[in-house]
């Protein structure tokens, strides 16, 4: 990974490069700052930089066999440890090292929630465990692959326990030649021994103006829409993806739950099997919890927006428009029927329903509880 590749954080890069340039690496380094700030991709490509054998005056050539295997953390003088739900199949990261780099290259900003998530962990508490440590040791025993560094990147170290964190003091205050440790924490909650044998770094939260900027350019955002998120995001960047997920989701619940209503309304066959089966945004086709996401909308939208009236608190404006020209056609004692339909379909959905047969019925029957007054346009 490239500096380049890293949103924002101008001055940490800067002194970086000048340590490399200076030959001043410092064998144990603790980077701190809040979730979301990149500290992770940062210390990557503080990595490349230092093993690249063409790096330039700024950043890391990305070419050369190096650089390639690191950005695949594949390279053999760089490993990685970081928390798990420990098991008696997983005592340490090696163990589950494949499913690390998968979650890490799907979303290089990616949180501890987001890792526990990835492996479905359920309840565990993440954990950096005894056994960690012993393979820490046996790792940076071991001589360089290319005669260069051994590096050792901690994530969330202020999940290792103490028994472990314990055991790795030796290896911090008098470590082989050439091993470089980065620990990478969110807190200070870390055992004064380890925080005195580091020398820390802060890696600040990202500016609004930063975070806007990588959704423009990463995700294809407006200007309007990433500068929106990024106020919101507070200087986190994974928060602003999770916002801009939950913005664009709503867009397409907010136009399909449209449609749905229209066409149930006038039963358009033609109409119903393009929403439903349509290939590119057919309900059937954009997975089961995305369709059960879909009926937890649109049941929110009516029991908002039609039984307790609340369009301009809960509602967008769009739907909150929608909704006071269709509410004519939804007698409001079948408001709360359609919902108990969307719900048992919901519900149908985690039994595994199939999902055209599932809507069309559920449509024939929205249909047979909307009114039918003058046709007016909704």
């Amino acid at each position: 990974m490239q500096f380049s590749k890293v949103i924002g954080q101008q001055q940490v890069k800067q002194s970086m490069v000048e340590a490399v340039a200076n030959g001043r690496i410092s064998h144990a380094q603790l980077f701190l700052g809040p979730e979301g700030n990149g500290a992770l991709p940062l210390a990557i490509a503080y990595i490349q930089y230092l093993f690249c054998k063409n790096r330039t005056a700024t950043d890391s050539c990305g070419t050369c066999s190096t650089c390639q295997n690191i950005t695949k953390l594949s390279h053999p003088d760089l490993h990685f440890v970081f928390p798990l739900a420990l098991s008696k199949e997983v005592e340490k990261s090696s163990d589950v090292f494949q499913k690390w780099k998968a979650a890490f290259m799907q979303n290089n900003y990616m949180s501890l929630t987001d890792w526990m998530n990835f492996l479905d962990a359920e309840n565990k508490q993440p954990v950096i465990g005894v056994g960690e440590s012993k393979d820490i040791l046996h790792q940076l025993s071991m001589t360089s692959y290319e005669g260069s560094y051994k590096v050792m990147i901690v994530w969330m170290a202020e999940k290792l326990n103490l028994v472990a964190a314990n055991k790795i003091l030796k290896i911090l205050e008098e470590p082989p030649d050439k091993t470089v440790f980065i620990l990478i924490t969110e807190s200070t909650q870390l055992p004064v021994t380890i925080l005195s044998r580091t020398q820390i770094t802060k890696i600040p939260r990202l500016t609004e103006e930063e975070i806007a900027g990588a959704l423009m350019q990463r995700n294809g955002q407006s200007k309007d829409v990433a500068q929106s998120i990024a106020r919101s995001a507070e200087g986190n960047y994974r928060y602003a993806q999770v916002l801009l997920t939950e913005n664009e989701d709503t867009q397409f619940f907010s136009k399909k739950f449209q449609d749905w209503m229209r066409i149930c309304l006038r039963l358009d066959g033609d109409k119903l099997a393009e929403w439903i089966g349509s290939a590119d945004s057919g309900i059937s086709t954009i997975g089961r919890e995305k369709q059960k996401q879909f009926l937890a909308f649109s049941m929110q939208i009516i029991r908002q927006g039609l039984l307790l009236g609340k369009f301009a608190v809960n509602i967008h404006a769009s739907d909150a428009d929608f909704l006071q020209k269709f509410s004519p056609y939804i007698p409001f004692e079948n408001a709360s029927l359609i919902i108990e339909e969307m719900n048992r379909a919901y519900h149908s959905i985690e039994r595994n329903a199939h999902p055209k047969i599932l809507f069309t019925s559920l449509s024939l029957r929205i249909n047979g509880m909307l009114a039918r007054p003058a046709m007016a346009k909704a």
